[in-house]
């Protein structure tokens, strides 16, 4: 039985509670709107208030107010969702109602994440430890800056640096970071140690997880839910000079678990060697950055015929960058212009519809260019991309290349003080995929004949954003302050690929991943608004989405659509000198448009559910903080949207008990 609308009252009668008037606090002394840069994203790009971005810190990912995983947070946002997978501990992220095969380039501190798995999944995860996390920047739309090639947007997983383990002035230091939860018994751990000495700093950070299988809002174990992930972070920055300075990361994961019907073994080891030089001239801030990983997983376990398989993708590649400002008469430009390029490298055995070999190569230049005068801010953009893939098929060599030229141009106008309308133009380009272009094989069991595509294209997306971004204090009471962001979208996706039954070019009959005639839309409204009073602070993020995508085919990736409406409601409350915090957190997913495995025919599934959560932290130090929450308070059971089997249900009602120490 649903109990929506006690869940409602509930948050209600808690919301009402906490809003109680108390002591007054100080409002933030932040500017977002104007000429004011807000800060830098990894590749040294300005962050102007005309973008489309939320940057989530350390306090939104492990914050005593955080009530839920990093695939629960990211779903919280505006416009954005993951696949849901509860065996998978990888993250797959959706924004838009687009997910998989790079639409979304996902990154780990700027390194490109491309590993993917062709079967009853996302086509592409990021393997990374929330512990290990410093933040996450997810940008929406077509990026022409570093970092831009998914025409859906991007999202960067940055890890801890030393600066976020040091306290202020400290030389050394460490963090501990302990959590136990009652539902599965899961326990999560991580401790990091770093120091700075002159010139010379490093970070060495270890986690673990372990857990049993959890319980859902029925009491009924789900089986293959368990934990079992161990990670460790390794950092080195030496500054040669005052202008010059030289880092080296290392980072290694591993997770054993249970997904697609096979017991899985899974690591993925980045390494980063990065360079900066700022002379003090503000014509000059470089970064130039050299990388590699690989990402490799292993079917150690069940009774189908692919134990034994392997899959591996390995990534190499630089990046290089460089932020300038310079007056302009009445004017000033902010300018970010750079090289990237990378290759994916396939290997592996027994990959069935998966290729085992096969490179692809991407390169582009782009430049992007703020220009301000006053109210007025002007954001131009143009990103050069090509890209070639290589490898043989069933019946021959597949060798495709293609470029494009993908410019983004954003006017914005500061009307008020706290009042800035703005609009965006923008195209995008998303290159194929050496696992939908050389797919083969047949559907484990037969039956199912899979074949290549040769003569696959690229996606191409043209679309505009228009909206307004808010920053305004006073709106009810003396101290209080309104910002954010509302804005509508639409975008237009030509060569939109889907899988499909066809004759490719060589002959072949079977299910391959083909480029659709015509023109692929989704559309859609975002509410992004954060209201911080004396007594208490509220969040709030709605989402509406109209969909007028094909389907992609459940059993030949995952089903992508977003729900119609999703609703993200925070408040929370300081108490005893803000010592002591108290909060709530609701979720509304709505049904949509969904569908079935092994169907191209969408239809609307109205299965919403609402969530509710409790949290509570008390800083006992600056550095010393014990919390505790309850996520799922009335036990609903729910299967998540995007979920990878609708068997499969969310997690039960779950008590979190935790600490966060710095010495």
């Amino acid at each position: 039985m649903r109990h929506a609308s006690r869940h409602l009252a509930a948050f209600l009668l808690c919301s009402t509670a906490l809003a109680v008037p108390a002591a007054a606090q100080d409002a933030s002394d932040i500017t977002y709107l104007g000429q004011i840069v807000i800060g830098y994203a990894e590749d040294g790009t300005p962050i102007f208030a005309g973008e489309n971005a939320t940057h989530l810190g350390s306090d939104d990912l492990r914050g005593a107010a955080s009530t839920t995983d990093l695939d629960g947070l990211l779903r919280q946002q505006t416009s954005v969702f993951t696949q849901k997978d509860p065996g998978n501990p990888g993250v797959s992220v959706n924004i838009r109602g687009f997910e998989g095969s790079g639409r979304v380039a996902m990154s780990v501190d700027g390194v490109p994440q491309t590993y993917r798995l062709t079967g009853h999944a996302a086509q592409g995860y990021v393997f990374v430890d929330e512990n290990l996390l410093a933040g996450v920047d997810v940008t929406r739309g077509p990026v022409t800056a570093l970092g831009g090639s998914g025409f859906a947007g991007s999202a960067d997983f940055r890890t801890l640096e030393a600066g976020d383990v040091l306290k202020d002035g400290a030389m050394q230091g460490g963090m501990v970071r302990l959590e136990q939860t009652d539902n599965g018994h899961a326990t999560s751990g991580m401790a990091a140690a770093a120091l700075q000495a002159g010139r010379f700093d490093m970070l060495f950070a270890a986690s673990r997880h372990t857990g049993d299988d959890y319980a859902d809002g029925a009491g009924a174990t789900v089986a293959n839910t368990y934990q079992d992930i161990s990670s460790q972070l390794f950092k080195l920055g030496y500054d040669l000079s005052d202008s010059t300075r030289i880092s080296f990361s290392l980072m290694h994961y591993e997770s054993d678990f249970f997904a697609t019907g096979y017991g899985q073994s899974l690591t993925n080891d980045i390494a980063k060697l990065g360079l900066r030089y700022t002379p003090g001239s503000a014509l000059i801030d470089l970064r130039a950055n050299v990388y590699t990983g690989k990402t490799e997983t292993d079917w150690v376990s069940g009774t189908g015929a692919y134990v034994g398989r392997t899959l591996s993708t390995r990534t190499t590649g630089f990046d290089v960058t460089n932020t300038s400002d310079i007056a302009l008469g009445a004017w000033t430009l902010t300018s970010a212009n750079g090289i990237e390029a990378s290759q994916d490298r396939l290997g592996g055995t027994a990959g069935g519809v998966n290729p085992t070999t096969g490179t692809a190569k991407r390169a582009a230049l782009f430049s992007e260019n703020v220009f301000a005068n006053g109210p007025w801010e002007v954001t131009a953009g143009l990103r050069a991309n090509y890209y070639s893939l290589k490898g043989t098929a069933s019946l021959g060599d597949i060798d495709i290349s293609d470029q494009s030229l993908d410019p983004k141009l954003t006017v914005a106008y500061q009307l008020t003080d706290w009042f800035q309308p703005y609009v965006t133009l923008s195209k995008g380009m998303r290159a194929p995929t050496l696992q939908e272009t050389m797919l083969g094989g047949s559907h484990p069991g037969g039956g199912v004949g899979m074949v290549a595509n040769p003569n696959l294209e690229p996606e191409t997306e043209q679309g505009y954003e228009i909206g307004f971004n808010l920053n305004r204090e006073g709106v009810f009471a003396t101290g209080d302050r309104l910002t954010g962001r509302v804005n509508y979208y639409h975008m237009d996706v030509e060569n939109y690929v889907v899988a499909r039954f066809t004759t490719n070019s060589w002959g072949q009959t079977g299910y391959a991943f083909a480029n659709l005639p015509g023109t692929s839309r989704t559309e859609g409204v975002e509410v992004e608004l954060i209201y911080e009073h004396p007594g208490f602070d509220l969040g709030l993020s709605y989402t509406h989405n109209s969909a007028h995508l094909p389907s992609q085919m459940p059993g030949l990736g995952a089903g992508q659509y977003l729900p119609d409406d999703t609703l993200s409601l925070r408040l929370s409350r300081d108490l005893l000198e803000e010592r002591l915090t108290l909060g709530a957190q609701y979720s509304y997913v709505s049904g949509g448009l969904f569908t079935d495995t092994y169907t191209t025919t969408a239809y609307q599934k109205d299965d919403s559910y609402e969530l509710v959560d409790l949290f509570a932290s008390y800083a006992l130090t600056d550095d010393a903080v014990l919390y505790a929450k309850v996520t799922n308070v009335f036990d609903t059971v729910y299967v998540p949207w995007l979920s990878a089997s609708a068997t499969e249900n969310g997690q039960g009602r779950t008590l979190h008990i935790g600490t966060s120490l710095r010495f």
